[in-house]
């Protein structure tokens, strides 16, 4: 029998991964302090104090999912090179902001994907061992 989603207070008012990759929220508490810089998950949380640093956060596989992003873009770009020849410099004005958007929000939602998800495990880990 499958169980019923857990409705209890702990996740009640969640954010959903995008929210919280957008804004940097803290699975802990909810507060923007989930990143240091664009892209680097800080090592702990500066409202609640929760430490990042003892979950796993996805740093081994940034370069892939930068990889993956770049080839995506470069897709679309020779495509709407091909379809409708713009002037080089407004794909210079088009493209380049869009890739520093793109790759930086990518690794956001990846490194958040992953931070929540360690998140999760040590809160189930931390439940299963009270008696």
């Amino acid at each position: 029998m499958i169980a019923p989603p857990d409705t209890s207070q702990n996740t009640k008012g969640q954010p959903g991964i995008f929210a919280a990759a957008l804004f940097g929220l803290c699975p802990h508490c909810g507060a923007k302090t989930l990143f240091g810089a664009p892209a680097q998950i800080a090592d702990h949380c500066r409202a609640c104090g929760y430490d990042f640093a003892s979950i796993e956060r996805g740093g081994r596989l940034a370069g892939l999912v930068t990889i993956i992003v770049a080839v995506i873009l470069c897709a679309i770009a020779l495509g709407l090179d091909a379809l409708f020849r713009l002037p080089i410099a407004l794909q210079f004005a088009m493209w380049a902001p869009l890739t520093v958007g793109g790759v930086l929000y990518a690794l956001r939602f990846y490194k958040t994907l992953f931070l929540y998800a360690g998140y999760e495990r040590q809160r189930e880990g931390a439940s299963d061992k009270e008696p």
